[in-house]
């Protein structure tokens, strides 16, 4: 055997172990060191905490002056004038009764005059056939929500809007005649009606809880002693308490939180509140006054002049308050690596091998962070691959 075959054969073994040794390694190490990985996605965390309080507005009760039947004339929510009507009162439940029978009397005279004036005819049945498809549906949301104060006024519009459709102008004439000689025999009830006026201007609610005597003046005492009392009081309204006007465009939130919660607001800063199943949306109030501590705990002041009317059911409540949100990639914990200068990244899969990328922790959760790019030229984007598992990762390294 020649001496060069010898050397040739002796060099293939040689390459041949290393290229076993090389796929050798490969298999421990993925037995040992298998490759896991998550998809990237993006979320917001907010932290936040729970208090509770009592909204605080100027408020003033309007009794029934004794009167057993009432008519209340402003729909909740809506604004009254000083010396306006609020309600009309009357010694019996008959006279109330005719009352009512009046104004639905009044309101289809309207509907049938307006009609009337218009004509009927088919030309627009297509635009009618809607609007009755309307009328039916509106009538049957407001009986599934048990909102019955707008039901006469859509009944009315229902039967016009029938009529409308159907009836010639001869027919709507002797309904319209009918309607009328039914109101002239009821006219004489409205002489037993007593009104009562709004003492002051302000917003209408029919919520009365016996609270109505805290006022924004009072705010200033308040302290954790006299909230927590507040809190744990039990009121009610007074028997001839038939609702409240609202003044002011600006209510108050006193809460009583404890000084590690406190500790996390400023005065002057606004907070966003959640006021849970009473209303859906968020408010944002300002914090207008942090209260010394006593005990671990203060009283602080939120205001705000946004939802005065959405909020007037609402008296002693607890809320969500948001003091922080933090808006990018999640990601586990394990994932995260401090390079040798202690700034952090973490690898992506990049076809068959890691890529590099540099991140800022936002926020840390127990399991895991919420991060974001430093490196604009390499962005970490939701539904990326990361890598959680694989030891010994380097830019580049062909991890599969």
């Amino acid at each position: 055997m020649k001496k060069s075959d010898f050397a040739t054969k002796i060099a293939m073994g040689v390459i041949l172990l290393a290229v076993i040794c090389y796929i050798g390694f490969y298999i421990a190490n993925s037995l040992t060191n298998p490759l896991r990985s998550t998809l990237a996605v993006k979320v917001t965390v907010r932290e936040s905490f729970t208090v509770s309080g009592i909204v605080i507005r100027d408020e003033t009760v309007i009794g029934s002056g004794g009167y057993g039947a009432v008519n209340i004339v402003p729909s909740e929510g809506e604004r009254v004038e000083a010396g306006g009507t609020v309600a009309s009162v009357y010694n019996n439940e008959s006279a109330l009764v005719q009352i009512r029978e009046m104004e639905a009397l009044d309101a289809k005279i309207e509907k049938f005059g307006e009609i009337l004036e218009a004509g009927s005819g088919t030309g627009e049945a297509k635009s009618l056939d809607d609007e009755i498809k309307k009328n039916v549906f509106e009538m049957v949301a407001a009986v599934r929500d048990r909102s019955f104060s707008h039901i006469s006024e859509m009944k009315t519009e229902l039967e016009a809007n029938i009529l409308k459709k159907t009836a010639g102008s001869e027919d709507l004439q002797a309904k319209l005649l009918s309607i009328r000689q039914q109101r002239i025999s009821l006219g004489a009830a409205a002489s037993s009606a007593k009104k009562i006026t709004a003492p002051v201007s302000g917003i209408f609610s029919s919520s009365v809880d016996g609270f109505e005597d805290l006022k924004i003046k009072n705010l200033a005492s308040l302290n954790v002693g006299s909230l927590n009392n507040l809190l744990s009081e039990t009121r009610s309204p007074g028997d001839e308490a038939i609702g409240k006007l609202v003044s002011g465009t600006r209510w108050y939130y006193a809460a009583l939180m404890d000084d590690k919660d406190a500790d996390r607001l400023n005065v002057g800063d606004t907070a966003t509140m959640i006021f849970g199943r009473y209303l859906g949306t968020e408010i944002k109030m300002d914090v207008d006054s942090i209260g010394g501590f006593e005990g671990g705990k203060c009283v602080v002041i939120f205001s705000s002049n946004r939802s005065l009317a959405d909020t007037l059911s609402i008296r002693k409540q607890s809320v969500e308050i948001i003091c922080d949100e933090h808006s990018g990639i999640r990601v586990p914990k394990q994932a995260v690596r401090i390079k040798e200068n202690g700034s952090y990244c973490i690898y992506t899969l990049s076809g068959a091998s890691a890529e590099e990328k540099e991140v800022e922790i936002l926020y840390e959760d127990a399991n895991y962070y919420i991060v974001q790019s430093t490196d604009s030229s390499l962005p970490l984007r939701s539904g990326e691959e990361i890598i959680t598992s694989t030891k010994g990762l380097y830019n580049g390294k062909i991890v599969r």
